[in-house]
């Protein structure tokens, strides 16, 4: 058959022979859903004997939920026309003869003959692929917590600061409380006035904690509606002690009336803080000789929300331009070489966009950008 075109027996005698060789499961069933072939690895996939599939409905492979709608979905395809998974594939979950669940990927699609119309589908197991997923996603976690770890002992100054403030007035009440006691003659309103005043920087240090202790675990890790305002604004409470502590001014420019993001709020914390970070490194390592301004902004750019951090340091040279965000590459004489590379990991793990570029005069923009709304966009 060599240079020729196979004829049609060879194919006919061929084609069980290439169908039982496929790993993945398929399966051929009539318009009402009967099945009239399966190959080997769907007797596998889904523990059932060898040859006990033939004339059972396909829905055998599905759990009791679906099974409605799926022949559902296949009358109103051959009535209309129209394809909620014919020739388009999607994620779903099928169950074994013993009741396991299993993730599978689907694509079905619709053979016309002249004994009538017949769907065959492939269907793929997705369980070691979701597990790998899983994994991975785990780890990145790991990282990104050893990242914020690692932020907050490079901020254990700045933090150390802020906390001292609110406990340094606390034991300054207290003393004052203590004299007006030891006064028989003492007014009771000014003695009830410092109590306030001394309640309310207790609760000031116990809330810096309590921010830094969130920051620090994100346990959760789950994705809500959140405001990007509101996020960076959460963050005062770090950066403005470690500018501070460096010289640094730092100037929030925040455009109104944002929409929301749908995104794990620690996570994005976690970047705008890094981002923040490495500007105020970048100058104080030049002593802010182009400058002491950092900003970070907020605007609407089409169908994302973009926040930007501008600093005036040095910017980035040629030849770290394409190294910036690899992981271990470091420009800080302490650094570990991961905190962009985090970053980057998780702004593309919520569909967006991590970069910079120089700017005209000094220094360098890291920007990300994310898609505005509810979870399909991410």
């Amino acid at each position: 058959m060599s240079g020729t075109k196979p004829d049609d027996a060879w194919l006919r005698d061929n084609a069980l022979k290439v169908l039982e060789a496929v790993v993945d499961a398929v399966v051929t069933m009539d318009a009402s859903g009967i099945i009239r072939y399966a190959n080997e690895a769907a007797y596998r996939m889904f523990r059932h004997p060898p040859g006990s599939l033939i004339g059972k409905p396909v829905t055998i492979f599905m759990p009791p939920a679906q099974r409605q709608v799926h022949q559902s979905d296949v009358d109103n395809y051959l009535r209309t026309g129209e394809a909620k998974i014919i020739g388009i594939g999607r994620e779903l979950v099928g169950e074994t003869s013993d009741g396991h669940r299993i993730p599978l990927y689907l694509a079905v699609s619709r053979i016309s003959s002249p004994e009538g119309t017949y769907f065959t589908g492939i269907m793929r197991d997705l369980t070691q692929s979701k597990l790998a997923q899983e994994a991975l996603l785990e780890q990145q976690e790991r990282l990104a917590r050893v990242g914020r770890l690692s932020t907050m002992g490079e901020m254990t100054a700045s933090i150390a600061h802020e906390i001292n403030q609110p406990l340094t007035a606390i034991a300054m009440y207290a003393q004052a409380c203590i004299k007006l006691l030891q006064n028989p003659d003492t007014d009771r309103q000014k003695l009830t006035t410092a109590l306030e005043k001394l309640n309310r920087q207790s609760l000031r240090a116990g809330a810096i904690i309590e921010r830094i202790q969130r920051f620090v675990r994100n346990e959760s890790g789950q994705r809500e509606l959140c405001g990007v305002n509101s996020l960076i604004r959460e963050l005062t409470q770090f950066v403005t002690g470690d500018a501070r502590l460096h010289d640094i001014d730092l100037q929030f420019d925040l455009a109104e009336d944002l929409p929301n993001l749908f995104c794990d709020p620690i996570q994005i914390q976690q970047v705008a803080l890094n981002l923040i970070r490495n500007a105020i490194d970048a100058m104080h390592q030049i002593e802010r000789i182009y400058g002491d301004t950092v900003v970070v902004r907020s605007r609407l750019i089409d169908d994302t929300v973009e926040v930007a951090v501008v600093d005036a340091g040095t910017g980035v040279s040629v030849d770290d331009e394409p190294l910036v965000f690899s992981a271990f590459h470091t420009t800080k004489k302490d650094g570990m070489g991961m905190g962009l590379s985090i970053c980057r990991s998780i702004i593309e793990q919520h569909g967006g966009k991590l970069s910079f570029f120089n700017n005209p005069e000094h220094g360098a923009t890291f920007y990300f950008r994310l898609p505005v709304g509810g979870n399909d966009g991410v």
